[in-house]
């Protein structure tokens, strides 16, 4: 084999690792998950290198046997979530590691999960932004009309992005021209009362945009080690923040000029019961699983996390009385949660968690954090921040205990699955 020959194997092989890489990262994957599976697949092929990933690029280098190293960078664009994108991704990256097939024919299968890949149809995901904002109007403690007019405001406010998306418009624009939509048409409906409390019905809708789970997964990051990675989501966080800021202070500011009142910072005079928290906290996830690609039975298996989660976390709220430990308690149920559906349905844990967890986040936080500093109570918005960051990185915490247990446990069970195999030979 001569060095051109093996230079163009090398290529190849790089071929295939980054477009698995770069698929999983575009489906929205975790850094750790992207990078484990382009190792994996490394080790499957026995091609030393190593690959580095953070959310908008991917780099990954090869060191063929007497030859120089060669690396290839591949810059990812921005992107949502596909989860059904992940596992069927996913999926065929543990069939390629069983079996290492030749180069060109793991590539021909790499490129026949983009063509076969089903998505939802526009009417659905008009349905889904509808459920989503309305479910989590009525959860955040909206009365019923409130949740009917966030789902319309949140239907609307997903035609307005896909219109902006088309338009090439950059993020920061999009949230900050999207929450000032939904701030007016909630201001708006609560002038004319329509609607009773329009806190609910804006939060309904703007957990559409709230950077909730970045938050979370940025924490998560940071903790795990993927330091890069969690400061490039922050900033994200910080940014997506600030474009709300603009978005709902503008509409407010209108809304005081036009009627010489906002309303803000309102909430329910007494909670829905338990059973009715958690019935919509499902429904929310119902709606995400359709904005996220996510198909039955998956789809029930989200549910289910998702009035689970909030279960543990009303539960471990009235025992011990404190809502940070409440948020920790709740997010190892749910990564407990997960961690057993990924097993049982040989997907990742991701696909349960990201949606489980939609109920826990700190949307609402973000948005309450905002309405005080407009209000000007400086002392408010900090505290409300200051909790807000607080829960976030406790749910980071709570799931990180629990996968980091199950981790060490694959790892131990694979190193002594290597030692029998050793002893067998030898």
């Amino acid at each position: 084999m001569n060095r051109q020959t093996e230079r163009t194997e090398t290529e190849e092989f790089l071929d295939l690792a980054v477009s698995l890489g770069y698929r999983l990262l575009y489906a929205g994957a975790e850094i750790s998950r992207v990078e484990e599976a382009v190792t994996r697949l490394m080790q499957a092929y026995r091609v030393p290198g190593d690959v580095f990933a953070i959310p908008s690029s991917l780099i990954v280098t090869v060191c063929p046997d007497d030859g120089e190293p060669v690396t290839w960078l591949r810059r990812i664009a921005p992107h949502g979530t596909d989860v059904d994108g992940i596992e069927r991704t996913y999926a065929l990256a543990r069939q390629l590691c069983a079996e290492a097939p030749p180069v060109e024919e793991a590539k021909r299968r790499l490129d026949e999960i983009g063509k076969t890949g089903v998505r939802y149809p526009a009417p659905l995901l008009y349905f889904a932004y509808f459920l989503a904002a309305s479910a989590f109007a009525v959860f955040f403690g909206g009365t019923l009309t409130d949740g009917l007019f966030a789902g319309l405001c949140g239907v609307l406010t997903g035609a307005f992005l896909q219109m902006l998306t088309r338009w090439h418009v950059n993020a920061f624009f999009k949230t900050m021209a999207a929450s000032f939509l939904i701030a007016v048409v909630s201001q708006t409906l609560t002038h004319f009362h329509v609607i009773r409390y329009a806190d609910a019905a804006a939060i309904g809708a703007l957990m559409l945009l709230v950077p909730g789970m970045m938050m979370t997964d940025s924490m998560r990051d940071i903790i795990y080690g993927d330091t890069l990675s969690g400061i490039n989501k922050f900033v994200g966080v910080v940014l997506t923040a600030a474009a709300l800021l603009l978005g709902t202070g503008v509409a407010l500011r209108l809304s005081q000029v036009l009627w010489n009142d906002a309303s803000v910072g309102i909430s329910l005079d007494v909670p829905y019961p338990w059973w009715i928290q958690i019935a919509f906290a499902a429904l929310a996830c119902c709606g995400y699983c359709i904005l996220f690609n996510i198909h039955p039975p998956g789809m029930f298996v989200c549910m289910a996390g998702g009035g689970l989660g909030w279960a543990a976390y009303l539960a471990a709220e009235k025992l011990t009385s404190s809502a940070l430990f409440a948020y920790f308690a709740a997010a190892a149920v749910i990564s407990l949660y997960a961690e057993i559906m990924a097993r049982i349905r040989k997907f990742p844990a991701f696909s349960y968690l990201v949606i489980a967890l939609l109920p826990l986040v700190p949307g609402a936080g973000v948005y309450y954090t905002v309405e005080y500093l407009l209000e000007g109570s400086r002392m408010q918005s900090a505290e409300q921040g200051v909790r807000t960051a607080s829960a976030a990185g406790l749910l980071a915490v709570g799931m990180l205990v629990v996968s980091s247990i199950f981790r060490m446990v694959g790892v131990a069970r694979q190193q002594n699955g290597n030692r029998k195999n050793r002893a067998e030979r030898g």
